[in-house]
């Protein structure tokens, strides 16, 4: 689960660049990541992030009380 919100992170950190600093970005992917495809991805990423980051946090939670116990 970790993995996978460094992931999604590292995404919505790129592509948020991608929309204000889209010369360096676009430059970075060699073309691939162009303004408009970053704001694509930033828009439909925002859901599985907070998606995960709950079910991260929750699980985190759950695993912290029974080590308490």
């Amino acid at each position: 689960m970790g993995w996978l919100l460094l992931t999604l992170s590292l995404l919505l950190v790129v592509t948020g660049l991608g929309i204000t600093q889209y010369q360096i970005v676009e430059a970075a992917t060699f073309g691939l990541l162009g303004k408009a495809l970053s704001f694509q991805l930033h828009d439909i990423l925002w859901i599985p992030f907070l998606v995960v980051l709950a079910a991260h946090m929750v699980l985190s939670c759950r695993a912290g009380k029974r080590g308490k116990d």
